[in-house]
């Protein structure tokens, strides 16, 4: 029986029912006889796997028939000397002409969920650094597609490391030092540079695909390309020339210890006494299953339009003057469903955060003994909770600040204690609620922010004048620059400038803002404040002249009429409240987004004051009508970013009401206050 009749054989079989399991077993050991090398090595492996299978359940025999016809795909290739089994942790080196190929153990004890995750993630980063690097090679002036090919590598070599991939790190590592030459003008792009990072992006994607059948302790076979396409960033990282890198599609090797694995799963098929019918005691206990984010997005969606519609229900003439009280008491209870079914949905997305911190908190104990550091990392508020689609945009974040932290921020012991300072370092992380928003806030003891350095740095990549004057949360500004690093020198942990790049993107994308509060030589801290959810909003509807517009109520702190005595002018232009004797910027909305028939005298209408952080204004509105939970909608990338408008929501009338960006209003209070 040839290879092509096993692999139509092996079709036929039915986990269920592994009749003519024997017969095929048969024929894979006539094909091992007339096999050689990798082929023989291939072979075997389906030949164990077979073996394995008997007397365990439908699900179990599934998975072990799936990997039989990878093997034998890969077995129909021509032959390959089998792989060497080496004991180390980082990839062996091939000896002179010995054909055996290099492999690398999978550190002991790594969690199988970790594992997976961190396979998931980095294959969407190799997805989007691919995207990108295609982009690349049409536009080489485009400076945001290099950072975004930046970014991706840079958060794979930091995971990899974290879990102790060493192989992974490495490669992505040399690209980002051969993207570096490309970015900073010491190499002249050419096309063999985007060729070159493809193609270790398909060598990358050919490992993590290999370690979705790996087991801790056991080794993964590299593709025969790691070592080709290793040297050639090598050379092209040093000399800034490399010869052409010849790179076949890498197959998926076979690993060994599904036998072993299958009989520790002896107790699948024969369930336990509780009679779980075969099923895992760890996933009984969780009750969850996995869904795709985009499905869920789609539910609180659709949640969301039954919200509005059966407010639009609700508030109909028919319904409110009609006089049918059996029909306004259905639609009512309707409503009180429709409000319970949203808050379900809502929290569905809501996770704690503790997973997060317990990575990072590991992320911080593995790189402070890299750096010869000693760090104390303290956490608190872990059991915060927040949308779960926040917490993958913030987490690769966090970790490249706490990377930061420890690479730039807490000194050697030697340098701690030679400036009175203990030799541990200190960082600390929290998270918790404040005004409808949540506060992730991550303060370490070390040298802190150097104002001298950045603004040389600054200057000298010509992103301020020399004779600029800037204050200090504007030169704090700057660190978060594409590409920016005061670090003296590249290390496997950070110096980049890439980092604090992602940090301020993510943010962004939260409709959030990051606060420094720097001491030199003291430590630094930084404050990520982000709102709860982005899809739901407590507001205040507002009147002004003929539009309806919603303020977020956490930042709404008083409204109130004033008097004519409390209102006083700057400089003829910019007008102040005089609130229990502070002064307050006024912001007339009617002006702003140029809406006829507004009120036009502050005593007249309503001042509300609201505030962000520690910054207040007091916005000039007619009137209030009512305070409703709405669901924020998108402008659309049609309409771009409008300056204080967050988002909008459809209101019970039909109508759509603009959701106002505080922060930005207070910027806007701000500026008109200094002119």
């Amino acid at each position: 029986m040839n290879l092509n009749q096993l692999a139509i054989t092996l079709i036929g079989l039915d986990p269920e029912n592994l009749e003519g399991l024997d017969d095929f077993k048969k024929g894979i050991r006539a094909s091992i006889t007339g096999s050689q090398g990798r082929q023989k090595s291939l072979l075997n492996d389906a030949l164990d796997t077979a073996e394995a299978m008997s007397g365990h359940d439908p699900e179990t025999c599934r998975i072990g028939l799936t990997r039989i016809g990878v093997l034998l795909e890969l077995a129909m290739e021509h032959p390959r000397p089998a792989a060497q089994k080496v004991g180390s942790k980082k990839a062996g080196k091939k000896a002179g002409n010995d054909p055996k190929a290099v492999s690398f153990v999978m550190p002991p004890g790594l969690d199988a969920e970790l594992l997976s995750e961190f396979v998931t993630e980095n294959l969407e980063y190799m997805a989007q650094a691919e995207s990108a690097l295609l982009g690349w090679e049409k536009d080489p002036d485009d400076q945001e597609l290099l950072n975004t090919i930046f970014r991706a590598f840079h958060t794979i070599k930091g995971t990899a490391s974290f879990i102790n991939l060493d192989c992974i790190m490495e490669m992505a590592h040399s690209v980002e030092s051969v993207l570096a030459r490309v970015r900073d003008g010491k190499t002249a792009y050419s096309a063999g540079n985007a060729d070159l990072a493809l193609k270790s992006l398909d060598v990358l994607k050919h490992i993590l695909t290999r370690l979705k059948t790996a087991s801790p302790g056991q080794p993964v076979v590299l593709p025969d390309q790691y070592e080709p396409v290793m040297a050639a960033l090598k050379s092209l990282e040093t000399s800034g020339q490399t010869a052409p890198v010849s790179v076949s599609p890498a197959a998926l090797a076979p690993q060994p210890g599904f036998k072993e694995w299958l009989t520790q799963k002896s107790d699948i098929a024969s369930g336990d006494q509780n009679g779980n019918n075969g099923k895992n005691s760890d996933e009984q206990s969780d009750s969850s299953v996995r869904i795709r984010i985009d499905r869920l997005d789609k539910l609180l969606d659709m949640v969301g339009e039954l919200v509005i519609a059966q407010s639009m229900v609700s508030q109909d003439d028919i319904v409110l003057n009609g006089g049918h009280h059996g029909l306004a008491k259905k639609i009512s209870h309707a409503g009180k469903i429709v409000r319970e079914l949203q808050d379900l949905s809502m929290y569905l997305r809501m996770v704690p955060l503790k997973a997060t911190f317990q990575k990072l908190n590991r992320l911080a104990r593995d790189l402070a003994r890299k750096n010869g550091k000693m760090v104390n990392f303290i956490s608190e508020g872990a059991e915060t909770e927040i949308d779960r689609n926040m917490v993958d945009l913030i987490t690769d974040p966090l970790i490249h600040m706490i990377r930061n932290s420890i690479d730039h921020g807490i000194e050697t012991p030697e340098d701690r204690r030679r400036l009175g300072k203990s030799g541990d370092g200190r960082i600390c992380l929290e998270a918790g609620h404040s005004e409808g928003n949540i506060l992730i806030t991550i303060k370490d003891d070390g040298r802190g922010l150097s104002r001298g350095r950045i603004e040389k740095k600054a200057i000298e990549r010509g992103l301020i004048e020399p004779a600029q004057k800037l204050n200090d949360q504007e030169v704090w500004q700057l660190i978060f620059q594409p590409g920016f690093s005061t670090a003296e020198k590249v290390t496997e942990v950070s110096g980049r400038g890439v980092g604090l790049d992602v940090v301020r993107k993510a943010v962004e994308e939260l409709h959030g803002r990051i606060e420094i509060e720097n001491a030199e030589g003291q430590g630094c801290t930084f404050t990520l404040r982000m709102p709860l959810t982005m899809t739901i909003t407590d507001g205040m509807v507002v009147r002004v002249g003929g539009e309806k517009y919603i303020l977020p109520t956490a930042n709404i702190q008083v409204a109130l009429r004033p008097a004519a005595a409390d209102i006083h002018t700057v400089e003829g232009k910019a007008e102040m409240l005089d609130l229990k004797g502070q002064m307050l910027p006024v912001f007339r909305l009617h002006r702003l987004f140029g809406v006829a028939g507004a009120k036009t005298s502050l005593t007249e209408g309503l001042l509300v004051i609201v505030g962000e952080g520690v910054q207040r204004c007091a916005l000039f509105v007619d009137d209030l009508m009512a305070q409703n939970q709405v669901v924020t909608k998108s402008l659309g990338n049609n309409m771009g970013k409008v300056p204080g408008i967050a988002g909008g929501a459809i209101m019970g009338d039909g109508r759509v009401g603009l959701i106002l960006d505080i922060k930005g209003l207070i910027t806007a209070a701000m500026t008109v206050t200094r002119v």
